[in-house]
């Protein structure tokens, strides 16, 4: 850059200014002067004053006259010439007021003892201060008093030293602190002495914090230019016949040479630099051509072969012609996005597109299809029985099969079909343009004799197969979203008949998916809305043949759908989990039916709700009893809980201990639909359980099937040895009844008795069936026959 410092200039002092006093004296005025003074001593002598000095001798009196005159001369020889200097300053300062009124800059004038003779009206401006504050003052009237006593001093040895001075002084003024430009000279009189100086000032604050500004900018600019992370260029551009057609290196900031790891090109063409730059592909070239050209400022982002980076680039014209790049090397970043670009279209576990790409290559595949009039197919394959693999074999070697399956479905497509990992064991396989479903069919056998061959995973083999659900374009839907969820549909029939099958997407498989998704839908604002209910079912004591407990048993009333039956709307609550507090509401509401019971009379009665094995891990089961025992009063003797063998088995510690818990509240514990499950013995011992429920499934046949009378009566004999009581539910006639009492069960529940019914009709249908009280104390009557009618 250039050096823009002024070359040091020699100052000669211009010779300082001097005062002619405007009516020097004459020797004339001086001797008339004298003349009268003798006179007047010679008449006041002899006249008016003789008799005082006629004592005294005339040559006394000569002398006298001689000593009076030449004091008087003396005296008027000094005020003469001290009039004379005093009147010649004045009268400059005088004839300098009114021109130093139009100067722009402060102008004022001091005597030889430093007061302010002139103090123009640009000194009043920049100092806040009046003429007439100051005239006759010192500096003391306008500064503090160190910089007052700095400035007379300073003054003092100006006109000591007769040198004219310009300095720059800081001061401190009302205004607050100010810096001036002060230009000072001595002022002589025609003796050539000192009388006074003379000043003229500027305020140079504003002058000096601008420049500092601008001094301050430009490092600050210097050293963002040469720090800057960006790379910059200059360049001459070179013309041919008006044409730009190349450019020459002017300069590169230090950030170039990091950028490239290109150096010393200052001063090269870039053709020479990059022989290949004129080539078709160089974008960058091309578009610096066109800036060149047109003038127009273009920003880009592309791919330096040269160099093999990728840039985003800046491209001007300057003011004087020349053409700056300013670029940063964005390689590190592309490649990151080029990683992020394929995460985020492919399964970081096995590099297969994702579901993203999958429903892009669909929609490829659906454009084909119409184009062609073909077809396209989506697969939704899922592993059977992963999940054990993975749980016993650990994350690791599912991890491992999961890979290998990829590859090996690799083989069982064409190169045009597209392989998509969906999630966990699922996969997408979207087949592109076959003519039949048969060609659809085939493909899919493939598929499943590839996947049931054995995986060697981790040096151990490994069997798995996998159920797939096929979707039609356009058949069965236009769009990604309605083919994924048919083909889903699809393959969840393929597991229920059996696994390691396929199935097509038949219009009739939604119709249960349809009715599960308005059901569930249902069940989210059933309990809102109040739309659940209660029903109970008598359970009879067949020794006293009373009524001594009921089973709750939920019912719903739909707004659309009517009444629902359970078992249609309980396996969609399991699945959703909604369970949990339908449950909850089903055990406070059954508690405040007992208690109820109780305050009408009905002392005794239990009531048994049946428990989900939800409610066991993800509800506070524990607390949601002892709150509805305790909000209604209820005896917890009264309430009996039906547990299925399939919450008993799974985590034993864990639902022991709750069972310990509920058991300690005095809560009465039943094992439902024994004979059904594991029907374990030891589960029996453990779980302290007061009560065997036989499943309906042994009583349906009881009168004409010997194997399930065989069971029935070992189920009872086995419970009885246990000290456990036994309920048989399901008992439809007199002859199940009869058979039960041969065989010594405990208590029924069954259409024989009643079916369920609501809570207000179960409570007459207690009173109208319970024997009649005694009156003698520890007596009962005959029990009313209910049982045969």
């Amino acid at each position: 850059m250039p050096d823009l410092t002024p070359s040091p200039t020699v100052k000669q002092d211009p010779p300082l200014p001097s005062i002619a006093p405007p009516d020097r004296p004459t020797p004339r005025r001086i001797a008339l002067w004298y003349g009268s003074g003798a006179t007047a001593w010679i008449v006041l002598t002899e006249g008016v004053l003789a008799d005082i000095v006629a004592p005294i001798p005339g040559l006394v009196r000569g002398l006298v006259l001689v000593a009076v005159s030449a004091l008087l001369l003396t005296v008027l020889l000094r005020r003469t010439c001290v009039g004379s200097r005093l009147s010649s300053i004045e009268a400059l300062a005088q004839r300098l007021r009114s021109i130093s009124d139009q100067a722009s800059q402060a102008i004022y004038v001091k005597d030889s003892q430093g007061r302010y003779l002139l103090f123009n009206r640009a000194a009043e401006q920049m100092l806040d201060r009046h003429a007439c504050e100051v005239i006759g003052q010192d500096d003391h009237a306008l500064f503090p008093e160190t910089e007052a006593a700095n400035l007379i001093e300073s003054d003092r040895k100006l006109m000591a030293e007769r040198r004219i001075e310009t300095i720059d002084r800081t001061l401190t003024t009302r205004s607050g602190v100010r810096t001036f430009s002060v230009t000072k000279a001595p002022l002589l009189d025609t003796a050539n002495r000192v009388v006074g100086l003379i000043g003229v000032s500027r305020d140079i604050t504003d002058l000096l914090t601008a420049s500092d500004a601008l001094r301050r900018s430009e490092a600050r600019y210097r050293s963002m230019f040469e720090n800057m992370l960006s790379g910059f260029i200059t360049h001459e551009v070179i013309y041919e016949n008006g044409r730009p057609v190349d450019f020459r290196y002017l300069f590169t900031n230090p950030s170039f040479e990091r950028h490239t790891g290109l150096k010393d090109v200052r001063g090269k063409l870039a053709s020479e630099v990059f022989p290949t730059l004129k080539g078709a592909d160089s974008e960058i070239y091309h578009l610096s051509l066109r800036v060149a050209e047109t003038g127009r400022a273009e920003k880009c982002e592309g791919y330096f072969a040269p160099l093999d980076m990728w840039f985003v680039a800046t491209i001007f014209m300057t003011e004087d012609g020349l053409l700056a790049v300013i670029f940063d090397n964005v390689t590190e970043r592309k490649s990151a996005e080029q990683k992020i670009e394929h995460l985020a279209y492919h399964d970081s576990l096995t590099g297969l597109p994702n579901r993203l790409l999958a429903e892009d290559r669909m929609t490829l595949a659906a454009a084909h299809a119409q184009r062609d009039r073909t077809m396209a197919a989506l697969l939704f394959l899922d592993l059977d029985s992963f999940k054990g693999i993975n749980d016993s074999l650990g994350h690791a070697c599912g991890d491992d099969l999961i890979r290998a399956v990829a590859e090996r479905l690799r083989g069982c497509v064409r190169e045009t079909d597209t392989i998509s990992r969906h999630g966990g064991d699922e996969f997408l396989i979207v087949l592109t343009g076959p003519r039949t479903s048969d060609a659809i069919s085939t493909t899919a056998h493939k598929i499943l004799a590839g996947i049931a061959q054995p995986f060697e995973i981790q040096g151990q083999p490994l069997l798995t197969t996998a159920s797939i659900g096929i979707a039609v374009y356009p058949d069965d839907g236009t769009d990604f979203a309605t083919l994924l969820k048919k083909a889903d549909t699809a393959m969840y029939h393929a597991k229920e008949e059996g696994r390691n099958t396929y199935r097509f997407f038949d219009q009739r498989m939604n119709i249960g998916v349809a009715e599960q998704l308005r059901l569930r839908n249902g069940l989210h604002q059933a309990l809102d809305n109040g739309e659940f209910e209660l029903h109970f079912q008598p359970q009879i004591d067949l020794a006293t043949d009373r009524v001594i407990g009921a089973e709750a048993l939920i019912r719903w009333n739909h707004p659309d759908l009517g009444r629902v039956p359970p078992d249609r709307f309980i396996p969609v609550a399991e699945e959703s989990g909604l369970i949990v507090p339908i449950g909850d509401w089903v055990l406070r509401e059954a508690c405040r039916r007992a208690a109820a019971w109780q305050s009408q009379g009905l002392a005794g009665v239990t009531v048994a709700v049946n428990l989900s094995a939800l409610q066991f891990k993800r509800g506070n089961l524990k607390q949601t009893i002892v709150n509805a025992l305790t909000e209604f009063g209820l005896d917890p003797a009264c309430l009996e809980l039906e547990l299925t063998e399939s919450i008993l088995i799974k985590d034993v510690e864990e639902v022991l201990a709750t069972v310990f818990q509920l058991k300690a509240l005095g809560l009465k514990l039943a094992i439902d639909d024994f004979g059904t499950g594991y029907s374990s013995l030891s589960y029996l011992k453990r779980f302290k359980v007061d009560k065997l429920k036989i499943d309906k499934s042994f009583i349906r046949d009881l009168a004409t099937d010997p194997d399930d009378a065989a069971i029935i009566r070992t189920i009872i004999q086995m419970a009885r040895n246990l000290n456990l009581r036994t309920i048989a539910e399901g008992v439809e006639n007199q002859e199940m009844l009869d058979l039960l009492r041969l065989f010594a069960c405990d208590e029924i529940q069954g259409y024989l008795i009643a079916r369920p019914m609501p809570a207000d009709e179960f409570v007459a249908f207690v009173r109208a069936y319970s024997p009649a009280p005694t009156d003698s104390a520890g007596e009962q009557s005959a029990a009313v026959p209910i049982l045969v009618r």
